[in-house]
């Protein structure tokens, strides 16, 4: 039997036709942007329905690789963008073992009111040779923002297990006498450097003074956390002591050699913090009286050496007179006031965390509400509560206070929290967002009041001072955001300037095996 010539194009057209509709059905229903990018560096349409979404744009015509990028990137890593598409596109073929080095970045994305989100985006390149056709390559994005902030909570959770190991086994070696007096002097020595760094200088002597008085406190700390094996708190005053020895090396010193040191410090002082902290929990100091406790015994003839408990009392900071209860050990409650009076203490502060209904948080939100009350605790220390001489020229306690309270309210788990500070400023806020490249100042005069101070929640917002490690910063109140959002809640805002600030975050109900009191 023959085919004919018009049969036999028929038949082509249908295969053809039936290509064209599966490939429209990929790129329309695929999750990942992806297009083609050929030898000019020009993406070749058509491209997939979700590249709209992350590059929230339509038009992609007579677009480059660069162009599309060069809005969203830094100079930085547009530079990286040139590099390695100039090694894709080359002669040579490139290197498959190579590290691609666009497998992870930061884009900043406008939103429709004119504010600014950053997510982070991988780009994978894989080559496609067409028979008689120049080569072409095929792109595919995908949205990792959500994986690098797992990444993130991962690390540090096992830096948080890393460093309970280490304190658990140094108390069991050393005893917990000895390790409440290590931390007594290490809050000491803390102080101390703070103190010293503050001290007013003009002339070399005062200048090499400061430097030897903080780099003998220093010392200690990193020889006596060596001693306990506490590797994170070691090595962070180790990169301290060398660019204090760094300075010291210097011929002439002035006020701005000091400036620098303002982050390495910071990295003590939040390995410090995270020792106090998983310390506290752990209750008062115990050591073990050998007349009377012995090691339990197992039926199968195991023994058992119960761990001691050994901390808190030991060196925490006195509560001034006023409204404070004592949180039992080991609780939430007990972590955040232990955060709290660290907190309020490092910035200068004085402020009482008064909380309630903390017990009755069912156990699937227990990890999202930890998260979010210390955000927000950090939050209102830093930036609300005012430094108390600022309270009293303005009729305030020189106290501030926090109320943290979850309950259950309709239906739904409420979460309260509340500060007695300085409330958000709409028209601070809008300037701050702006300086920040949160905002457009368009965007802002059209914005009222109510949306404005919800900027706080924007990626990137915050009003502390740009710093080498500004990277740090302006992620606390998007992280509330995320984990209530997470958590299938909601969260409102409101705030009186000069007088609180107000955030309700509602949670539905869990289901009845769940809303058992922890």
């Amino acid at each position: 039997m023959f085919i004919t010539i018009k049969r036999h194009e028929r038949e082509k057209q249908q295969i053809i036709e039936a290509s064209n509709r599966l490939s429209d059905a990929v790129l329309k229903h695929i999750g990942q942007g992806m297009f083609l990018l050929d030898a000019k560096d020009q993406i070749v349409p058509p491209v997939s329905q979700s590249l709209a979404v992350l590059f929230r744009r339509q038009d992609f015509s007579n677009l480059t690789f660069e162009k599309l990028l060069a809005p969203l990137v830094t100079a930085k890593t547009l530079t990286v963008v040139r590099g390695h598409i100039a090694a894709l596109l080359g002669s040579a073929p490139p290197d498959p073992a190579a590290a691609n080095p666009l497998a992870d970045i930061d884009v900043r994305l406008t939103n429709s009111d004119g504010t600014f989100e950053t997510a982070h985006y991988s780009f994978q390149f894989d080559s496609v040779i067409i028979p008689n056709e120049p080569r072409v390559w095929l792109v595919r994005v995908t949205d990792i923002t959500a994986q690098e902030q797992t990444h993130r909570e991962l690390e540090e959770l096992r830096s948080q297990t890393k460093t309970q190991g280490e304190i658990l086994r140094g108390v069991l070696q050393m005893g917990g006498a000895r390790f409440a007096e290590f931390m007594r002097k290490t809050d000491a020595s803390m102080k101390s450097i703070g103190t010293v760094l503050k001290k007013p200088a003009r002339e070399a002597d005062a200048f090499r003074h400061k430097l030897e008085e903080t780099l003998h406190e220093v010392d200690r700390i990193r020889r006596e956390a060596a001693a306990f094996r506490l590797t994170a708190m070691e090595s962070a005053a180790r990169v301290f002591e060398d660019a204090l020895q760094e300075l010291r090396s210097r011929s002439a010193l002035s006020g701005g050699d000091f400036l620098p040191l303002a982050v390495k410090l910071d990295l003590l002082y939040d390995e410090f913090a995270l020792v106090k902290t998983l310390t506290v929990a752990q209750g008062p100091v115990r050591e073990p009286d050998a007349a009377t406790e012995v090691p339990r015994t197992t039926h199968d003839g195991t023994q058992i050496i119960e761990a001691p408990k050994f901390m808190a009392e030991a060196f925490e900071t006195k509560m001034p007179p006023g409204p404070h209860r004592t949180a039992p050990a080991g609780s939430l409650d007990s972590t955040l006031h232990a955060l709290t009076e660290h907190v309020a203490h490092r910035h200068d502060k004085q402020v009482t965390l008064e909380s309630s209904g903390l017990q009755l948080i069912p156990p699937r939100y227990q990890a999202a509400i930890k998260n979010v009350a210390i955000q927000l605790i950090r939050n209102a220390v830093m930036h609300g509560i005012e430094p108390p001489a600022v309270r009293a020229a303005a009729g305030k306690s020189v106290r501030g206070t926090l109320r943290l309270e979850f309950r259950l309210r309709n239906d739904n788990f409420e979460l309260l929290f509340e500060d007695d500070g300085c409330g958000l400023d709409p028209d601070q806020v809008r300037a701050t967002a702006i300086a920040r490249g949160v905002l457009t100042a368009e965007a802002s005069a059209r914005m009222r009041d109510r949306e404005a101070i919800k900027l706080i929640f924007k990626s990137r917002y915050t009003t502390l001072a740009r710093s080498p490690d500004d990277t740090a910063h302006g992620s606390g109140m998007s992280l509330v955001r995320r984990y209530v959002h997470e958590a299938g809640g909601k969260v409102a805002l409101a705030s009186l300037p000069g007088h609180e600030t107000r955030f309700r975050i509602t949670l539905p109900c869990a289901a009845a095996a769940d809303t058992q009191v922890a």
